[in-house]
């Protein structure tokens, strides 16, 4: 396709992230919640294992409670026996003094892994495939069937007024819009359209290229006059609704080691990490809804199923 051609009417139009969707196949539930369940299992699977070998240590450890008093400019140590509840003195056991230290520290950590292990479970437990099927897909494959648009019903009241409200992409440099995705939405990479395209097949409206004002809070402000500048701006590869209620902001940076690329994605990564980005009225984007990729990330259908995963579910896989 001639150049001229890829950009007559795909650029110079005012677009809605509706536009992006090419069809309602319903893959936005099965593959996301595939992806989805297997990151989370495969979080459980590590945590298990290092669960498992904190037991094992704690099963040899002696056991007790460290206790640290100061007197004058020097630190007296003992021990309170968990069986009588006695306190022995131990200032000159260093081995024992670092033994019941990584006690403490080994049993806050199992405490932990136990409390993450319950939450990831309770997400699975939710996500569980058998009920899924005969619940929620069996309800969504009938809406579907029925002409229904799934991202009316998946996403709140607020997500889809931003959904459907217009936006201008990057102006800037459009020579370089080669790159088509499935529903013709052209891109600055080839790896982009990837994602793009994935998108569209599961039925999940987003921006390319959409600007992104930061740093307007009174904080970003108040950094500004300290340390100088920085970028107020930026337009951002793709924001898609995400499954929690807001928008996530995702950059795909596909050319890390490319001159400095690299540094200008971290200083961008960093910003958004700092200041304030407002997509939704009254709701700033967190921190866990940017999201970034790299070329690792887009080489086959299973890496971009778990690539919307993260997207849809930003901080909980």
């Amino acid at each position: 396709m001639e150049e001229g051609t890829a950009l007559s009417g795909n650029i110079n139009v005012v677009r809605t992230a509706r536009n992006s969707v090419v069809n309602n196949s319903g893959l936005i539930s099965n593959t996301f919640l595939q992806s989805s369940l297997s990151l989370l299992k495969k979080h459980i699977a590590i945590r298990e294992n290092e669960l498992s070998e904190i037991k094992k240590e704690l099963v040899l450890m002696d056991k007790g409670v460290l206790h640290i008093h100061r007197r004058g400019d020097r630190f007296e140590f003992g021990y309170r026996e968990t069986d009588s509840g006695k306190v022995r003195e131990i200032t000159g056991d260093i081995e024992r003094i670092h033994s019941l230290a990584r006690l403490a520290v080994i049993e806050e950590r199992k405490s932990l892994l136990e409390l993450q292990l319950k939450r990831i479970e309770s997400i699975v437990d939710r996500l569980d495939e058998a009920r899924y099927e005969q619940r929620l897909v069996k309800k969504l494959r009938r809406y579907n069937e029925a002409g229904l648009d799934l991202s009316r019903i998946l996403f709140t009241k607020e997500q889809n007024e931003w959904i459907d409200e217009p936006y201008n992409p990057n102006p800037y440099h459009r020579e370089n819009l080669i790159y088509s995705t499935t529903n013709n939405m052209y891109m600055r990479s080839n790896s982009e359209t990837k994602i793009g395209s994935r998108f569209e097949l599961a039925g999940l409206p987003y921006r390319y290229d959409d600007f992104v004002e930061i740093g307007s809070d009174a904080r970003a402000k108040a950094y500004r006059s300290e340390a100088g500048p920085f970028h107020e701006s930026y337009f951002a590869d793709f924001k898609v609704p995400n499954l929690l209620g807001g928008i996530t902001v995702h950059e795909h940076l596909g050319a890390f080691h490319v001159g400095n690329y690299g540094d200008s994605s971290l200083k961008r990564l960093n910003d958004y990490h700092n200041f304030g980005v407002m997509e939704i009225p009254g709701r700033r984007v967190k921190h866990s809804e940017f999201t970034w990729s790299f070329e690792n990330d887009v080489r086959n259908a299973k890496d971009l199923d778990q690539l919307i995963a993260r997207i849809l579910l930003p901080g909980v896989i």
